[in-house]
């Protein structure tokens, strides 16, 4: 199945090194749809400098197999407003398109550097959002106030597929009835119900692999009737919200604006809930705020940050080598690794730059 963009990144940041690791962002600006093949050529030299030094000429070819593939990738989508991130190796051929301005660079090693692109995404929310009902199937991603398609699985189709033709076959036999036995009509009602059975089950799977294996908050959008036999045994999950009464025929601006009401609405609920305890919890240094991220919490953290606000991360990790200079990045990741929740507010909702909610 394919994995959010989170998720991606983060597997790409747990890679070990390798005997040779390409690393390039590649801002693109609002005006320009696409990367210059220019800026890719400079990916490409760079590249071969590498592998002129490389001695084992089966892994050489094999990463610039991988370099093509990326490439190629960046150069059929258009994409603006965002940076490219492609991260290759003998065995890793990764070309992601991320909602955010990153500083354009090029790092060629034995490890690869995805930890930009992986803060960022820590600072906002990923959520998998599917849009059906018995006629279609739509799967997207959203990021950063942005949606982006993502595909519908082989499993998906074919389900889907036999779902119409066993209610081409009822409506074939409604019409020339007389010439059909009750058994027919039976049979093929029944053969319908299968369909749909196995159908919703299909959905289903698609829905419990996001959250629990790319454990993402999950919006399920269409039929009411269908999203709830697709939610069911489900209910009690705060990562799954169903939004009912959307056309299967929405457009993607409206997908999106439901999308965006959601994480509003949800923000001020959470706001609404933790917000109050601020006034009777002890402020916290970000080094202590780190020591306690880093036991084991009874509760998910949630951590305030005002708008704006950074320090150095050398200031949590003094003696350590850290893929980023802001020390909000560390916090805010240590948060989302368990499972807690970050609000950033503006400077005179907070007492303290940082507050951290123990619920």
């Amino acid at each position: 199945m394919e994995s959010l963009r989170f998720t991606r990144v983060r597997r790409l940041a747990q890679e070990p090194a390798a005997s040779l690791a390409l690393t390039a962002y590649l801002p693109v600006p609002t005006e320009e749809p696409t990367v210059s093949p220019e800026r890719l050529g400079k990916v490409r030299e760079k590249a071969e400098k590498a592998l002129a030094k490389h001695p084992d000429v089966k892994e050489a070819e094999s990463f610039r197999t991988n370099l093509d593939y990326a490439i190629s990738q960046v150069t059929e989508a258009e994409y603006s407003d965002g940076t490219w991130l492609l991260a290759v190796t003998p065995t890793i051929a990764e070309a992601l398109f991320l909602p955010f301005a990153l500083p354009e660079e090029i790092h060629i090693g034995k490890a690869l550097k995805p930890h930009p692109a992986l803060y960022a995404l820590y600072r906002v929310k990923t959520v998998f959002i599917g849009v059906f009902s018995e006629n279609t199937v739509r799967w997207f991603e959203w990021v950063n106030h942005r949606l982006f398609p993502i595909a519908v699985q082989p499993e998906v189709k074919e389900a889907l597929s036999q779902l119409h033709k066993a209610r081409q076959q009822i409506q074939q036999i409604t019409v020339d009835s007389p010439q059909y036995s009750e058994l027919f009509v039976q049979m093929a009602r029944s053969a319908y119900t299968m369909a749909l059975v196995k159908y919703t089950d299909t959905l289903r799977s698609v829905v419990t692999f996001y959250l629990t294996e790319e454990k993402a908050p999950v919006v399920l959008m269409g039929e009411d009737r269908l999203l709830h036999e697709v939610a069911r045994g489900m209910e009690d999950n705060s990562a799954l919200t169903l939004i009912g009464g959307i056309p299967e025929t929405a457009a993607p601006e409206l997908i999106a604006q439901h999308i965006q009401q959601h994480l509003f609405h949800q923000k001020m609920v959470l706001e609404q809930l933790y917000y109050p305890f601020l006034a009777y919890s002890e402020p916290y240094t970000p080094e202590e705020i780190w020591t306690l991220l880093q036991d084991s919490l009874p509760s998910a953290p949630v951590l305030f940050v005002q708008e704006g606000y950074s320090f150095p991360a050398q200031e949590l990790l003094p003696k350590r080598s850290l893929p980023t200079k802001d020390g909000v990045d560390l916090l805010v990741a240590a948060v989302r690794e368990k499972g807690g929740e970050v609000l950033f507010l503006p400077a005179e909702k907070l007492k303290h730059p940082l507050m951290l909610v123990l619920p």
